[in-house]
């Protein structure tokens, strides 16, 4: 059995409660530190790192390719 690849989500006791109607003006980075903590993340071990980056290495080709043919059209709708 493989052990568990995220955190266990906090109780609702651990959560601090904020105003509903209240508006924080939150920078992108400030944002992205309390979803960093507020969601479980995933642990990556080996076999979890190699498929990631192979999907990363197949969706970076296929955009290379699709560039590349968009491209091509326009290069041959140029007359010399």
């Amino acid at each position: 059995m493989r052990p568990t690849t995220t955190r266990p989500l906090p109780t609702p006791g651990e959560v601090p409660s904020l105003d509903a109607h209240a508006s924080l003006p939150l920078s992108i980075a400030q944002v992205r530190l309390l979803l960093q903590v507020a969601l479980p993340q995933p642990v990556l071990d080996l076999p979890a790192a190699l498929a990631l980056i192979a999907y990363q290495q197949r969706h970076n080709y296929a955009a290379y390719c699709s560039h590349r043919k968009r491209l091509l059209a326009h290069l041959q709708g140029l007359r010399w």
